[in-house]
Formats: C-alpha cells, sequence, structure tokens
C-alpha cells in the first residue's frame, strides 16, 4: 500500500460552536496517478510465461495510484476525529485495485480514527506496520514494480510475506512522537468460527534524530485474505524487519534486514527466507535524484527439498525528476535475478510520469 504526502484540501468546512467549543472540519480529495511506458521482463524458467519480455503501458511502477477521501474534526480539547477511505486504481487501463487482484473498491484504506494528547486508535482496514517500516528505509519506498525490498517482501509470485500490505478488522495504537521516538502496536482479528484465520499481531518502533533514523517492525501472522491464500489452523508466520537510514547531505543512504519464519506449512511452502536491501538516493540537481537499491532474498527450505536454498536478487536503477511539487518524471532499469536451475535473468527498462493531486 503507498503512502502520498501530498493532500490538496476540497473542501475547509465552517467552524461551529458546541457547548462554547469551537469545532474545526475538513474534508479532502486527493490521489496519486503513476503510469510508465517500457520493456518488462521477470526472471523466470527460460521460454515461460513468467520469464517473457512484454513491452507496453503499465501503471503504478513507483507508487500504486489511488483516490482518496479524509476527513477530521477538531473536538477541542486537544483531541480529533477522521475518517479515511482510500481506492487503489490502474491508470493504463481504468480499472480499479492493483495490478489485477481483485481488490474490494476501499481496499486501500477505510478506517475511522481518534487523535489525543496520549497518541492515535484507528479501527478498520489500514496498512500494516511491517509495510509502512519497510517503504521507509528504502530509496524507492513504496514502488511495488521497482523497489527490491517491496518486490522481494510483497511482491507477487515472489514475496514471501503472507500478509498484504494492509490489513482489514484492524485495530492500531501509535504514540505520540516522544523526542524523536514512536511507537505502535496493530492488531488483526481473524474472526474466523472454524479458526482456521485466528488474530493477528504486529509491533513497530522507530527513532529519528537529525539525519540519522532506525526502526523495525515484527508481526505474527495468523490470518491472511485475497490476494493471499488463506491460512489454516496450526499455521502462521513471524517476520520482523529492521531498516536504518542517514542523510549525510550528499546522499542519503538506506539499509533493511528481515527474516520470514513460517510455523505449520508443509510442501514447497514450507520455507523460511532472510534478505537484505542497501540503497541511496543522491541529488544530481536541484530538482532530481539517482536512485539505487540492491536487494537480495534466500530461502531456506525445509530438509529433503530440492533446492535446499534459493538466491533471489534485484538491482534497480533509476533516476526520478520533479517538474513542480506535485508532478514528477522517471527512468528505471531493474535486473531480475533468480537462482533456480534453467532460469533466465529479467530486464526491465521503464519510462514514467507520476502526478499527485
Amino acid at each position: 500500500m503507498s503512502h502520498s504526502k501530498v493532500f490538496v484540501p476540497l473542501v475547509i468546512a465552517s467552524m461551529g460552536a458546541c457547548a462554547s467549543v469551537h469545532a474545526q472540519s475538513s474534508l479532502q480529495l486527493y490521489g496519486v496517478v503513476d503510469i510508465a511506458a517500457g520493456s518488462f521482463q521477470n526472471s523466470g524458467a527460460e521460454g515461460s510465461v513468467a520469464n517473457a519480455r512484454l513491452t507496453k503501458v503499465d501503471g503504478n511502477q513507483m507508487i500504486t495510484s489511488f483516490i482518496g477521501f479524509k476527513g477530521a474534526e477538531d473536538l477541542g480539547g486537544g483531541l480529533k476525529a477522521g475518517f479515511v477511505v482510500e481506492s487503489f486504481l490502474r491508470p493504463d487501463t481504468g480499472e480499479s485495485g492493483r495490478f489485477g487482484s481483485g481488490d474490494p473498491f476501499w481496499s486501500r484504506a477505510a478506517n475511522v480514527w481518534v487523535q489525543g494528547g496520549l497518541g492515535q486508535l484507528t479501527l478498520g482496514r489500514q496498512g500494516t506496520l511491517l509495510f509502512v517500516n519497510t517503504l521507509q528505509f528504502n530509496p524507492l519506498s513504496s514502488a511495488f514494480g521497482l523497489s527490491p525490498a517491496i518486490r522481494l517482501t510483497f511482491g507477487s509470485p515472489w514475496g514471501n510475506d503472507k500478509s498484504d500490505s494492509g490489513w482489514s478488522n484492524a485495530l492500531t495504537y501509535q504514540t505520540p512522537n516522544l523526542s524523536g521516538f514512536t511507537g505502535a502496536l496493530q492488531v488483526q482479528f481473524g474472526e474466523d468460527a472454524s479458526k482456521n484465520e485466528r488474530t493477528s499481531y504486529a509491533l513497530s518502533a522507530r527513532y529519528a534524530s537529525g539525519p540519522f533514523a532506525i526502526g523495525g517492525a515484527w508481526q505474527t501472522l495468523r490470518s491472511a485474505e485475497a490476494p493471499k491464500p488463506s491460512l489454516t489452523v496450526g499455521q502462521a508466520q513471524n517476520f520482523g524487519m529492521l531498516g536504518v537510514s542517514y542523510d549525510a547531505g550528499f546522499a542519503k543512504f538506506f539499509g533493511q534486514y528481515g527474516a520470514f519464519a513460517n510455523k505449520g506449512f508443509t510442501g514447497a511452502v514450507n520455507i523460511d527466507t532472510r534478505l537484505y536491501q542497501v540503497g541511496a538516493a543522491v541529488p544530481v540537481t536541484k530538482s532530481g535524484k539517482l536512485l539505487v537499491s540492491y536487494g537480495q532474498s534466500k530461502e531456506e527450505a525445509a530438509s529433503g527439498m530440492t533446492p535446499a536454498d534459493v538466491k533471489h536478487a534485484i538491482l534497480t536503477v533509476a533516476y526520478d525528476h520533479y517538474l513542480s511539487k506535485r508532478t514528477d518524471v522517471y527512468a528505471a532499469f531493474m535486473l531480475d535475478d533468480e537462482d533456480k536451475a534453467n532460469f533466465k535473468k529479467g530486464y526491465t527498462y521503464t519510462v514514467g510520469v507520476r502526478h499527485a493531486f
């Protein structure tokens, strides 16, 4: 699930008085449209559909396009309340959802929140703490099309995380900023009488001071939803991710390390995975940056499976140039290399434009 920091107010509601407390309300329409053209190829078995080269117009390479509405009300006394509803879209075809998946219309977000001096409580469909941590510590952020960290963690068909980038039926508490430190707790209720889908939990913490930031997220997943396959009784996955960044002025550097541990799975999905990512964002001009990211995952299969270990490496080099605060153009090259017998590397070349509103 991608996040945009660019929001344009649609309506600023008038001030109203209630019991001598003046409350300000707002309603905003916002979103991002990202579309690119190029030659796309993933790693895969030689001659397979997975490894086929396609020249096409495609959306959502730098960020998954979406449209959203949000509102907030100042309740007075330092208390605020609001809502968020956001829908993914595919600008190359006009369809809703991501990459052909059968997403519900408001699958990016559909929640309400209350915020006060003790933090914020959010209830409903929302991004996972793990996904937010992953996008914060790589130079390509939430780019499902181009970011090695996102592709190796969440992307199809290689992403080994059994959860989606968002959780439904979720409740999240986030602390206020305490001298650079923030923390969060998230719960996704399984809501399944059969007990196949059970409650999942997540934790995250982040500290930022000047040019340095460090953050980690951990989740134990015991329920899943489309597009990921459902879990059954006894199945669970623990996944932790640690990230760091440092802005040296001439470049901002990023690093990540994560590990999956599956429980109760059999056959080809009984795999534990370790992965890392290193990258940098280098200002080239006043309005443009060179983005470089290399990520590698190593699958550690159960004993008796062949092959026992599989390495998957992705390298992306991109140039992102902002024409204005809301519009940027980019060009990218991506090498996708999965270390399996008879597998061929994939090479992607693409140029695109992204507009926020």
